[in-house]
């Protein structure tokens, strides 16, 4: 009965128009829950009744729900997409991720740049972009979630200083980003699916799945010469004084980076 109740009040909502934002309210924005009942109870609902993934973008399910993704546009910011798998995952600790035949939610994540642009209405070179998921100790939400915005100027600076310092293997960067310390290695590849960086971390560093709920991953596209690939960024939640491994502190959701769009 009580599900009967939540979907007959999700259709009212959905049928008065109201927000995403909104909606989050209904489903309790201030609980750490909040983006999995959207997901789940929000867009799979009306996903599965009229095969509108409303109030999400995108719901992509090829193999199941075990093994598919949902993609929401933040409400207060036109430019930041999120991807959300349609499994319950807390988060980048998810002992799921280092299975054999797991999703490359980070490989699809980065196809969401094409929805970003569509909003912003004109192609974005994508070295003004980056994908981040934050650490257990550094998020607010606890389903799994990858964000896409544009990078901080100050960020891409810094990276194409660096870009020459960073390998293959991972290996601190030369200098503090945003007064913390990172480590960073190179993928030269086009895209990021197969790339895989929460499990290049945890092999790298040996870590298990509850250690790596301190840590947060971070890809930011780069060239080397004509070559095309990507940096991997990591961080420790307590190397640093106040660094909770809320890598999302590298994006800039207003993407200011970007001129202004032409209307």
């Amino acid at each position: 009965m009580r599900r009967n109740r939540v979907t007959a009040l999700i259709y009212s909502c959905l049928k008065r128009g109201m927000t995403l934002s909104a909606i989050f309210l209904l489903v309790g924005c201030a609980r750490s829950d909040a983006l999995w009942g959207v997901v789940d109870k929000v867009c799979m609902t009306h996903y599965q009744q009229t095969n509108n993934p409303a109030p999400c973008q995108q719901i992509y399910m090829p193999e199941g729900k075990a093994h598919g993704f949902s993609v929401i546009q933040n409400p207060r910011y036109p430019y930041h997409f999120i991807l959300v798998p349609t499994a319950k995952l807390s988060g980048i600790e998810s002992p799921q991720l280092a299975l054999e035949g797991r999703t490359d939610y980070f490989g699809y994540a980065w196809l969401m740049r094409h929805l970003l642009a569509w909003q912003y209405g004109a192609p974005v070179p994508d070295d003004r972009l980056g994908l981040a998921i934050n650490s257990a100790y550094g998020r607010s939400q606890n389903q799994l979630h990858i964000h896409l915005t544009c990078l901080r100027e100050d960020v891409r600076r810094q990276m194409l200083a660096e870009r020459p310092y960073i390998q293959e293997e991972w290996r601190p960067l030369p200098d503090k980003l945003l007064r913390h310390t990172w480590y960073a290695r190179r993928v030269m590849q086009p895209a990021v699916m197969g790339i895989y960086p929460i499990n290049s971390v945890a092999s790298y560093f040996h870590l298990s799945p509850e250690q790596l709920a301190e840590w947060g991953v971070a890809v930011i596209p780069t060239t080397y010469g004509e070559q095309k690939g990507f940096i991997l960024l990591t961080t420790k939640r307590g190397w640093d004084r106040n660094n909770r491994a809320s890598v999302e502190s590298l994006l800039d959701k207003e993407c200011t980076i970007l001129p202004p769009a032409k209307l």
